[in-house]
């Protein structure tokens, strides 16, 4: 017989890089949300781990299988984000909603390629279709990317002006193999 961790377990995999919305897991599961939170706490694998970024739980490895995975990752071809992309996000990340033109109006340049390239990766979201006054926002793989839980936690120092608080950030996503 099944339990509820060996549900939420399957659940997890199977919805993979995408997570799953906390209140659906609990819907699923037919329990609480705080029922959720211990069953979470509880959870006990040698090489898997549940994690939270916003409101998504997603299944991810113990930090002792990263060398491993940062090996496999940097095979990977196409992972690397280009520095105009990288601009592009932490525009994004710092100052969301924002436009394609506000954006452009930051860096000076026109920015349909890396907004694309981001879509395309999932890291951002728009909150209209095909206009260029889309509103653009981080998406919850962003969070799960950077290994945060809320924007709050994005690098900032009041010392700093916003574009080292964004070459901080960009070192940060490259140091990450991202």
């Amino acid at each position: 017989m099944l339990t509820n961790q060996d549900i939420m377990t399957g659940l997890l995999y199977t919805v993979g890089d995408e997570g799953i919305e906390a209140e659906t897991l609990c819907e699923l599961l037919n329990m609480t949300k705080k029922e959720l939170a211990e069953l979470v706490q509880t959870f006990e694998s040698d090489v898997m781990r549940i994690n939270q970024y916003g409101s998504r739980y997603f299944l991810g490895v113990v930090a002792e299988l990263n060398p491993y995975i940062e090996q496999l990752v940097t095979h990977e071809v196409g992972r690397k984000l280009t520095q105009a992309s990288m601009e592009t996000l932490a525009i994004i990340a710092y100052n969301q909603p924002v436009t394609r033109s506000d954006i452009e109006a930051i860096r000076g340049v026109n920015s349909d390629g890396p907004v694309k390239t981001l879509l395309e990766k999932g890291l951002i979201l728009t909150k209209q279709e095909d206009s260029r006054s889309q509103q653009l926002y981080t998406s919850d793989y962003f969070l799960q990317v950077f290994g945060i839980e809320s924007l709050d936690e994005l690098p900032a120092d009041s010392t700093l002006d916003q574009a080292d608080e964004m070459e901080q950030f960009f070192k940060s996503m490259n140091d990450k193999g991202e």
